[in-house]
């Protein structure tokens, strides 16, 4: 035991004088790193990091938040939304759209040195977009905006730009379908509309052949008609029977549209709701999204990170010059035992 521990002791203090009779190629190596790393540090692009942070809104209807009486659990607009809402906010945020808006408003071909002419220019900016750009959620509940750019102010106006692109998209596809709707309601109004009218112009008709309400005059000619025949007037006799015959001819059609009006009164007020909502649907132009912080131009570089990149820059040089060290020495003895 006491041997090898000896021999452990020698072996470590032999490594130690080996390396210390290496330590001017050691040291080289460790300096040529770290020249080496502060040589990469100025000649990286250096890039600036700006963010927004989003909260989501509840993702509903202006009609069903604000319009309707139902309740559904989700009528508050001014609360945050949950986990559902903000992949909803990622998922605009990820759009063609609001990239391919970005692109333009920025001139992000040019910015990325990307070929005008090349074949895969639309893959080309794509990748250099998601190289630049991240979304993400964060534990908070909350969506992250973060933009890299060798331009702060540009930087920060890209995050600011994109994050109010999320309304603007939102709002844009939801107006296409409010549209059609509200399109298809008004056609059933209008439609509606036109038939009551046609109802009340032949309730018009009917009642100018005599039928008023064919109910309460069927009461009061039965007891006219009774009164007459008491009293033996002949006159009345036949002037209330002519009645009864208007009736008894315009009467079950006078009562059929009466019907048909009420009923289709009671649909165009349903059909004038709808509507209604229709139209807050297609006039709303409610946030999606709660914005907690906006971006502004960072006053510091956010990568390189000067020091980490010296760091790995000297580490790999010191491995490396003891990886030439180990393999000269090796060679070394090869040599020696065929020598």
């Amino acid at each position: 035991m006491a041997h090898a521990g000896s021999r452990n002791g020698d072996d470590s203090f032999d490594l130690t004088i080996f390396l210390w009779r290496k330590r001017r190629l050691i040291i080289a190596m460790g300096l040529l790193g770290l020249v080496g790393g502060i040589v990469a540090t100025l000649a990286i692009t250096p890039r600036y990091r700006s963010e927004v942070i989003l909260f989501p809104a509840i993702t509903n209807s202006v009609s069903k938040a604000l319009l309707s009486e139902q309740s559904t659990g989700r009528d508050d607009i001014l609360a945050l939304g949950d986990e559902e809402d903000a992949e909803q906010l990622l998922q605009i945020l990820h759009s063609d759209q609001v990239r391919d808006r970005t692109a333009e408003r920025f001139d992000l071909m040019n910015v990325y040195k990307i070929k005008p002419d090349s074949k895969h220019k639309h893959s080309e900016l794509r990748d250099a977009y998601e190289g630049h750009v991240k979304f993400e959620y964060t534990k908070f509940g909350s969506v992250r905006v973060e933009v890299l750019d060798k331009d702060p102010q540009r930087a920060a106006d890209m995050a600011n730009f994109m994050s109010a692109q999320v309304d603007s998209v939102w709002n844009a596809m939801a107006h296409e379908r409010a549209a059609k709707g509200y399109r298809i309601v008004k056609e059933s109004v209008d439609q509606l509309t036109a038939e009551i009218k046609q109802i009340s112009d032949s309730l018009a008709v009917l009642r100018d052949l005599g039928v008023q309400d064919y109910h309460t005059q069927s009461e009061r000619y039965n007891e006219y008609l009774g009164a007459a025949i008491v009293k033996g007037d002949k006159r009345a006799i036949d002037e209330f029977e002519r009645r009864f015959a208007i009736l008894a001819k315009y009467g079950g059609a006078y009562v059929t549209l009466q019907d048909r009006q009420f009923n289709e009164i009671k649909r165009l007020s349903v059909l004038n709701m709808k509507l209604e909502q229709a139209k807050a649907d297609l006039d709303s132009d409610l946030p999606h999204k709660f914005t907690v912080n906006t971006a502004y131009p960072a006053d510091r570089k956010a990568w390189p990170i000067w020091w980490l990149v010296v760091f790995i820059s000297t580490a790999s040089a010191l491995l490396l010059a003891l990886v030439l060290i180990v393999a000269q020495e090796t060679i070394r003895k090869i040599t020696a035992s065929h020598g």
